[in-house]
This record gives C-alpha cells, structure tokens and sequence, in this order.
C-alpha cells in the first residue's frame, strides 16, 4: 500500500510535557524588570511572557540554565488557580497564573495549527508526588479542552493519573487516546474500553524494551490482540514497536523498519502504526535532517501515525525529498545501518555538506 493510500498521517503532538525544558540563555528567556521570564506568543499572536516561578528557579535543571517551561506554566496556573498549596507552587499573581494558563493553550494551539490529531499531555514531572500529579492531570485537561479543537492523549506512568485524567475529560473534540498500555500494564486497556478510547500499544516487554524484529513483532501482537478482544476497534489501535537511537545501536533503525513492515503486512491498512520517531537522532548534529529522512523511510514502510513535534515535523515535506541528494543518502545510510559509526555522515557534517540540508 502507498503512503498516498494511508493518509492522512496521524501526528500525535508531544510537547504538553512537564519534561520539556529549552536553555535558559536562548531566545525563549529574557528578562522582565532584572527577573527572567519566558516570551511566547499567546493564541492571539500578542507577544507575552511568562515569569519564572519560585519552584522552577529553585530546581536543580534551572542551576544547570534549564528551563521546564511546561512544568513552570502549570505552576503558575495551578497556584493561581488554588489548585494545589501555595508552598508547592510558590505565591502566584493573578497575573502570573492567567500567563501561565495562556502559555499552556498557547502551546497546545500551536500544535494543532500545526496538523496534530491528538495533543499528548503528562503531568509526571511536575512533583514526585502522585496525589499532586492527579489534581494537574485534571485541571490541564479541563484548561485543554476548554481551549483546543482536538482529543488529548493522556500519558503517564501512573494509571491513576490517567485514570484522573479521563474522570475530568468532556470529551469535547472525540474520545480521548492513552498513551501507553503495555505489557508490563495491559489493565490500561480496561480503561481504554471503558472510555471507547484510541490508544497506544507499546512493544515494550516486561522488564525491558525488545532490540530484535521478532521480539518488537511478538510484543505488539500480544497487545494487539488484548485490544481487540476488549472490543477497541483496530483504527483506534497505534502500535509503537519502539524507535531507539542509532547512535546507540546502529541497528535500531532497521529493526523499527523491518518491524513495521511486517506487523503492517500481517494487519492490513486498518491498524494504525506508530512511535517517537524523533528519538531515533538522538546524539547526532543536523536531527532535522535525520528525522525527516527516517520519517519517509518510516512512512514508507507502512508508519501511519508518529508521537511528534508537529512544529518541526511535517509529512508531506518529509514524502517530499529528494531520495537522490546525498544528505538524505548519507542520513538513510546511517538509519539503516551501513554507516554503522556514522563515519560519512559526521565527516559530511564537519564539511558543512549538511548545513543547508
């Protein structure tokens, strides 16, 4: 089957994270009366800022100029909003807190101007604590789906932030997806069910994540078939048989290929196959070029749906390159493995061939 077959592509956007930080001595921070804050644009394209809270200045990520600008907007708003104690979320103005909600809608607005058919959200890193976890899981999705056009897709390690989190969902835009049932928590998809949600199936197996065709295959289709027998229709089935970064095993590309090749040679057109294809480039210069060289070859190999930036990956001009040009020859070299310490690709690099690619 073609991709032109498979569209649309499904893109999962995955930056509502409490993990996403940016550097503090970027464009993103500046500062506002000696303080820093974050500059963004809010849904209306004014020019805003966002202070820095207490708890995130205090962090050991902002020590090392790290910036968890999610997890500092949800402070800001859950303190504004007295969602949770003034001594986990430091004192908040009604400014600050109305900067922060706008910073999060802004965010998720962005992703779906941006062609994202689920926005993933995960509240993990805001606190250790679950019983915090739980009250931001539910007040982000009622920020959320007060504000966007499209489903969210909780994610979580906790079932009962997840659980949280679909107690407090509408449903406004369409069932919600989980992200991720697996092995190690196939109870999830009793959640699933329940919701008449999508969801992501994981071909992680229990104590440890697959490195070979057969044991990513194997995993997915246990999941799979948990899916269906719970009666969630394959459609709302996205296998993530597992993207790894080459620059730790050179093979990992081919394994996540041949995987998808054959599960999607096994079910047909209807289930919907997935990852976090962004995590194959991890360590290497010029990741734009990377990613949407393996992005192709994923859509090429049956990939209809991918857990990405939306604002920085795009299908149509990743189907759109020139498979001739050596950048994406020396890219698919390295994703496929014949580069194996990516010796051409870095020399390249260190040429400057890639810059413009």
């Amino acid at each position: 089957m073609s991709m032109a077959e498979r569209v649309p592509f499904v893109i999962i956007g995955e930056n509502v994270h409490a993990t996403r930080s940016f550097a503090r001595q970027g464009k993103n921070v500046v500062a506002v009366d000696g303080l820093e804050a974050v500059a963004f644009r809010d849904a209306s394209g004014a020019e805003r800022t966002c202070p820095i809270s207490g708890p995130v200045a205090a962090s050991s990520e902002f020590a090392k100029n790290k910036v968890k600008h999610i997890r500092n907007a949800l402070l800001l708003g859950l303190g504004g909003d007295r969602v949770l104690d003034a001594e986990l979320t430091g004192a908040v103005s009604p400014e600050a807190a109305q900067a922060g909600r706008d910073y999060l809608v802004a965010a998720a607005l962005r992703q779906q101007r941006n062609g994202a058919r689920y926005l993933d959200v995960n509240v993990d890193e805001i606190s250790p604590d679950e019983g915090v976890c739980l009250l931001a899981m539910a007040w982000l999705v009622g920020l959320l789906e007060g504000a966007v056009g499209v489903p969210l897709s909780l994610d979580s390690s906790s079932l009962a932030v997840l659980e949280a989190g679909f107690r407090a969902s509408r449903a406004p835009c369409g069932p919600l997806m989980l992200n991720s049932a697996s092995a190690e928590r196939p109870e999830a998809l009793d959640l699933v069910a329940a919701n008449h949600g999508a969801v992501v199936l994981s071909a992680a197996g229990i104590g440890g994540l697959p490195s070979t065709v057969e044991g990513r295959v194997a995993n997915a289709e246990v999941m799979y078939a948990q899916a269906l027998a719970r009666g969630i229709a394959p459609s709302d089935c996205h296998v993530d048989l597992l993207v790894l970064p080459v620059g730790v095993d050179a093979q990992s590309g081919n394994a996540y290929l041949g995987s998808v090749g054959r599960f999607r040679e096994a079910h047909g057109p209807e289930v919907r196959l997935t990852g976090g294809l962004s995590n194959v480039s991890f360590g290497l210069p010029n990741r734009r070029l990377v990613n949407d060289v393996f992005l192709a070859l994923a859509m090429e190999a049956g990939v209809d749906s991918g857990i990405v930036d939306p604002n920085v990956a795009n299908p149509a001009r990743a189907a759109a390159l020139d498979r001739d040009a050596r950048p994406f020859r020396l890219a698919a070299s390295v994703l496929t493995g014949q580069d194996e310490y990516a010796v051409e690709y870095m020399t390249a690099h260190r040429a400057g061939e890639l810059a413009e690619a």
